[in-house]
């Protein structure tokens, strides 16, 4: 039943996403570095978008004071890499033509207990945190590792938000979801002080 209604929600979301011009993540990046989170971070997961998603790679050469890391798909699971500016990419696994991914020849391989924040992609998200992924499940196995300690923070459209979610016991939850136009915390008791700060002037 879930995995119907799981079915169900990405056909909308995709027949949705085929309708989307593409967007402008400036205000995405903008309430990111608002955040509290990104101030206090010094390694962070990133990824390389698919069509459709938010773009977050002009993050990269914006803040030289941080770490970057990048996932690569290996079997049913996540890879991590660290980015460096001599890295360079190769195409994803024949069942994501589109993806870029780093190549395992020019990037450092890294472990999942040393990124301390991680920016997620998905088909869609609900305001309690729930996030719909693609079907394939890697990067619930990635959250979802014991070494894995980083807050969680998606970024989407607003038009990805549903209503509802479904979810299963495999399945992690966003800390906090970033879009164009809000920024929308599912854990109520989380003390706002901790994830966002006022706005400051770019530094870059």
């Amino acid at each position: 039943m879930i995995h119907a209604e799981k079915q169900r929600l990405r056909a909308l979301l995709r027949e949705t996403a085929a309708t989307k011009a593409p967007g402008d993540p400036a205000p995405l990046i903008t309430r990111l570095s608002r955040l509290e989170w990104w101030e206090n971070s010094s390694s962070v997961l990133l990824y390389a978008p698919l069509p459709g998603e938010p773009d977050p790679m002009g993050i990269l050469h914006r803040h030289p004071e941080k770490e970057f890391f990048f996932p690569r798909i290996k079997g049913t699971d996540l890879e991590l890499f660290r980015w460096s500016a001599e890295s360079r990419w190769i195409s994803g696994p024949s069942n994501f033509p589109n993806l870029n991914e780093p190549d395992p020849e020019s990037w450092e391989r890294a472990s999942a207990g040393k990124i301390d924040l991680a920016l997620v992609p998905g088909l869609g998200f609900d305001t309690k945190g729930g996030r719909l992924g693609r079907g394939k499940g890697y990067y619930d196995r990635l959250l979802g590792d014991p070494l894995f300690g980083a807050r969680k923070v998606a970024l989407a459209w607003e038009w990805q938000i549903a209503e509802a979610v479904p979810t299963e016991a495999h399945d992690v939850l966003m800390d906090l979801i970033v879009t164009e136009e809000r920024v929308i915390r599912p854990a109520g008791d989380l003390d706002q002080a901790d994830w966002t700060s006022p706005p400051k002037a770019d530094r870059s």
